[in-house]
């Protein structure tokens, strides 16, 4: 019995310590989710008008009053979580993924790039770009193991704009302290985390639809908070913007998963 009771003792200590290196995770995802929502509040800045001036009770004075343009939509390739990628079994897509998963093993964060792109002609907007997104993530994790332990998902799509009006070496991405050289990418079109404690042999099948439309957009004031002079910001919108989507995902614990998006973009 003392043996007994000495081995479930040692089997407690482990599982706590999982979990502990488990919440350690969790915990870290809720930081970087904090910086990049200061990050973003932070490029807004205060609204400013054409001149420069402060300007209040509007909150984007560029764009007030104005019509809105349909600009159009870019749809992403599908990106897969499957045991085997049999290519038999997927969409073969020149712009769709598979990521082979193994029970119990992390899938470390794994960027896939321009997975769909829309070049938005010069001069057909002058003071915005807005987005709005569409996402689909189906997720099916599976306990394997004997023990219980956290099934862990998370997923992050993001957009890169790509001009020529970027390409000056003075201009630093103050995101990375390294020159723009022609692009900028930048998340908040929405993203999606889950986790989930499983008993030994227990599944969870997850699936969500989701929009997030991007409420500050690729404005002057988004552009002015990058550090982007005035005669940049206005090249940006006289020169062709094209913009790519971007996916980044990261799981443990998931046999199956299925990730996809699209954006709408308008602007005046």
């Amino acid at each position: 019995m003392k043996k007994l009771i000495t081995c479930w003792l040692a089997l407690l200590a482990l599982t706590t310590f999982a979990f502990a290196q488990d919440r350690s995770e969790i915990k870290a995802k809720i930081k970087a989710e904090r910086e990049a929502l200061q990050s973003e509040r932070k490029l807004a800045g205060a609204p400013t008008g054409p001149a420069g001036t402060a300007v209040t009770g509007v909150g984007e004075p560029d764009s007030f009053g104005k019509p809105a343009l349909f600009l159009g939509v870019a749809q992403s390739g599908i990106v897969f979580l499957d045991p085997t990628c049999d290519p038999n079994n997927f969409p073969n897509g020149p712009d769709d993924h598979c990521i082979v998963t193994t029970p119990g093993m992390t899938v470390p964060l794994t960027t896939f790039n321009d997975i769909a792109r829309i070049t938005i002609p010069g001069k057909s907007v002058s003071n915005i770009v807005y987005a709005i997104a569409n996402h689909n993530v189906t997720c099916d994790m599976f306990n394997t193991s004997g023990a219980s332990a956290l099934g862990q998902m998370t997923y992050i799509p993001s957009v890169t704009i790509e001009s020529a009006a970027l390409n000056d070496p003075s201009l630093i991405d103050p995101t990375t302290g390294n020159p723009f050289n022609g692009s900028f990418t930048t998340t908040g079109i929405g993203s999606f985390s889950t986790s989930k404690t499983l008993a030994a042999g227990a599944s969870d099948f997850q699936t969500f639809s989701f929009s997030r439309a991007n409420t500050q957009g690729f404005s002057r004031t988004f552009f002015a908070g990058l550090g982007l002079p005035s005669a940049v910001i206005d090249d940006l919108y006289k020169k062709p913007m094209t913009i790519k989507l971007n996916v980044r995902v990261t799981a443990k614990w998931v046999e199956t998963g299925i990730l996809t998006f699209s954006v709408r973009f308008l602007g005046n």
